[in-house]
């Protein structure tokens, strides 16, 4: 027991010498750059102090972080050079568009706090993919980074409508969503959404196949596709679900309108102007691809003597008709045309005596070619009803206006380069250029 108390109390007097030796030594380390993780600031993280942090207090995370993603999935990276370029598109399409309807702290009042990038998609083992999450309203995750592409108008829709459906959970946490939605489909919700296909889930009244997983994904589904969409898209895609299924979706199209109003004082609406005129800097709205019914327009209207833009050779030809009806005892009013279903069209004129109006039909085939020429011609059996049987009776006197469509091609094309205004929405102008001469045109406001 001795032997063990001295041998303890030399090795006491040992550690002590020790320590006492070590106060003595200068240490040449540097503590302070170990393990604190920093790195010396890049164009990029300048880029996004300037445009997210400093603005609106949101950190971008684009350096690989695990802990930030999902450990049981492999992700890749991001490419470094994909940062600026998602993220200018997200401030341009995204943060803008709110900050001009809602107010310039929109955004700063109620935003997540941080965005967390990723170069792959998520890949779930139910055969899905994650494009995007979103955590207790402060954080995003934006996946697929490394193949977006900001002059591609997919791509870009594809990465804003992450953000928008995201962003609605967001809003609905700060502020809920009315109690009552979920009872507009109920009985149409389903764990596994990847079961039903897109044409079964639009004939419930959803509009898309993941808005069947569950009511708040309903209530984000609707609202980033109605502002991704437009309001001309979106009207094509519900006038070909089943009549109630349009009920349906018309009626949570109201409920999502209501709720930006009174929860956010933000007019839908406009929003989705502003969302649309912000995707068309990356790629306008090709008129003649939007014509029909399911597509996007189905009339085009114009009082042409209130119109007073028309062509010198369409308002002489109107003008010379609008006379010779007033000869035979009628006033002109106006005309429509209606693309009633893929390839036909519908002329129409409206016309008075006294405070009778009457109307007058002509069916026409339409032929629209990759340039965006329209071929017009006259459907040689017309039907007998009577509004067919007016046109035959005020032909003699509108045969100018009707040579007019019937012997020329016309170019379809917007007409905001004459007349300053949005494009691609409803009530847009749009015009019937003719092919061998764009100054003689008809244009009319279109819509659905």
């Amino acid at each position: 027991m001795k032997n063990i108390f001295n041998t303890g109390v030399f090795t006491l007097f040992i550690l002590m010498t020790m320590a006492s030796c070590k106060k003595e030594e200068k240490l040449n380390a540097n503590l302070n750059i170990i393990d604190k993780n920093i790195i010396d600031k890049t164009d990029v993280d300048i880029w996004l102090d300037n445009n997210y942090l400093k603005p609106y207090n949101i950190e971008t995370k684009f350096r690989f972080d695990r802990f930030e993603l999902d450990n049981g999935k492999n992700i890749t990276p991001p490419n470094e050079l994909q940062v600026i370029p998602m993220m200018e598109t997200v401030r341009d399409v995204w943060i803008k568009p709110f900050e001009k309807i809602g107010g310039a702290d929109f955004i700063k009042r109620i935003s997540p706090k941080q965005f967390v990038l990723a170069g792959s998609a998520a890949y779930n083992q139910d055969g899905s993919i994650t494009l995007g999450t979103a955590e207790g309203g402060r954080k995003i995750v934006l996946y697929v980074v490394n193949t977006f592409d900001k002059t591609n108008l997919a791509s870009v829709k594809q990465a804003i409508q992450v953000i928008q459906h995201e962003y609605t959970h967001i809003l609905n946490q700060t502020v809920d969503y009315q109690t009552d939605f979920q009872s507009i489909s109920k009985g149409g919700y389903m764990g596994n959404w990847l079961l039903g296909t897109l044409a079964e889930a639009r004939a419930l009244g959803f509009i898309t196949q993941y808005a069947r997983a569950a009511p708040e994904e309903d209530y984000a589904e609707m609202s980033s596709n109605m502002l991704m969409m437009g309001r001309v898209a979106y009207n094509a895609a519900v006038s070909t679900a089943p009549a109630d299924a349009q009920v349906k979706l018309k009626k949570k199209e109201q409920y999502v309108v209501d709720y930006f109003k009174s929860s956010f004082n933000i007019d839908f609406y406009a929003l989705q102007t502003e969302v649309q005129n912000a995707l068309y800097k990356i790629s306008a709205p090709v008129l003649a691809k939007l014509i029909g019914p399911g597509v996007g327009y189905t009339t085009m209207y114009s009082n042409p003597a209130k119109d007073v833009n028309q062509s010198a050779e369409f308002s002489g030809l109107w003008n010379a008709a609008s006379a010779n009806m007033v000869a035979a005892g009628f006033n002109l009013q106006d005309i429509t045309l209606t693309f009633k279903a893929a390839g036909a069209m519908t002329l129409n004129y409206s016309f008075t005596r006294g405070n009778t109006v009457f109307f007058a039909d002509a069916d026409y085939t339409i032929k629209i070619d990759a340039a965006g020429v329209a071929t017009l011609a006259l459907v040689a059996t017309q039907p007998t009803t009577t509004t067919y049987g007016n046109m035959a009776f005020v032909n003699p006197q509108m045969v100018g206006v009707n040579n007019y469509f019937k012997n020329n091609k016309f170019k379809l094309d917007w007409i905001n380069t004459i007349i300053p205004g949005n494009i691609g929405g409803l009530g847009s102008l749009g015009a019937f250029y003719k092919s061998t001469d764009t100054k003689s045109y008809f244009y009319g406001t279109m819509g659905q």
